[in-house]
């Protein structure tokens, strides 16, 4: 699903002549596996909901022209973004987006066996009979008013206790159902509490095999070692689709001896036909290589270093 389709498909839920409604669900931790209990709303309150989630999808998405629309395997440090969950392995944690949409008849969520504080997620389902999506919002701390918190709210003239637990919502959420793909709008909450860290270290060890594979390097251990540090197993997950990978070993060679930032700085073995990293600075220089970083101006005639970029084609499709 490419930006086009993405929005194309959220208008209709943004259109009320299609009868969108809302539902609430909680997710709840159970003998160490999340299970989805329905929550049950006020009807006046799943409307509210409703319309707050669905200004704040209009706003991130259909109003918001800066918006980046980015592969999940591909993230930098960009800005103002979204990413399509493009990987073929994914996080069983997040299978609950997809059981919401498959079955929305869960059990209710019993205030006499659980606790607002068992809650670690809502689910908000946005929808009519035949067409949902599912949106997903992580639980925090300060989402929860404990009883044994002294909450005073205004009643008539006066203040007075309210002695139940309470949520706090906003209209933010963390990821998004639509068909069979998955928006991720937060990623450092994908990364640290739905296993993506290893799915990104997982990912690395691929590349690594495919480096491997093309025999670019003197000794591979030392990829093995740099994908250790998270950061660097980001750049290798990265890597893993660059087009670098796709050229002949010597091409890669001779445009390091002629790139006066990579000349000197990464050496070759003795029979110069494979890369030797023997500091940190070849390292790092080796990872901005097999990314593709280092552009040439045909303008100016200038070289130029540039993590983050958008291919013309895809540039003119999003337009």
């Amino acid at each position: 699903m490419n930006r086009e389709q993405l929005l194309t498909r959220l208008g209709f839920f943004l259109n009320p002549a299609n009868g969108i409604g809302a539902a609430l669900y909680f997710v709840v931790n159970e003998g160490g596996e999340s299970v989805i209990k329905f929550a049950d709303v006020d009807d006046n309150v799943k409307n509210e909901l409703k319309e707050r989630f669905l200004q704040y999808i209009t706003e991130k998405f259909t109003d918001n022209e800066s918006l980046h629309y980015q592969n999940i395997s591909e993230a930098d440090d960009r800005k103002n973004v979204v990413y399509k969950y493009d990987l073929d392995e994914r996080p069983e944690s997040l299978n609950i987006l997809n059981e919401i949409l498959l079955n929305d008849e869960q059990e209710h969520f019993n205030f006499n066996t659980h606790s607002l504080a068992d809650v670690s997620g809502y689910l908000i389902t946005i929808g009519n009979e035949v067409h949902k999506i599912a949106l997903y919002k992580k639980s925090y701390p300060f989402n929860l008013l404990k009883r044994d918190r002294f909450l005073l709210v205004p009643s008539n003239e006066r203040l007075v206790k309210v002695d139940n637990e309470a949520i706090v919502l906003d209209n933010s959420f963390d990821f998004m159902m639509v068909d069979e793909t998955l928006i991720v709008l937060k990623l450092a909450t994908i990364e640290r509490h739905f296993g993506f860290e290893q799915v990104i270290r997982n990912q690395a060890l691929n590349t690594i095999t495919l480096i491997d594979t093309q025999q670019l390097l003197e000794n591979v251990d030392q990829m093995h070692a740099l994908a250790q540090n998270l950061n660097h197993a980001r750049k290798l997950m990265k890597i893993g689709k660059s087009p670098v990978l796709t050229l002949p070993v010597q091409n890669i060679i001779q445009f390091i001896n002629g790139h006066p930032e990579l000349n000197g700085k990464i050496v070759l073995n003795d029979i110069g036909n494979k890369i030797m990293l023997t500091t940190q600075i070849s390292k790092k220089l080796f990872l901005k290589l097999l990314n593709d970083d280092y552009l040439f101006s045909n303008l100016t005639e200038l070289e130029y270093d540039s993590h983050s970029k958008d291919k013309l084609q895809e540039i003119q499709n999003a337009e």
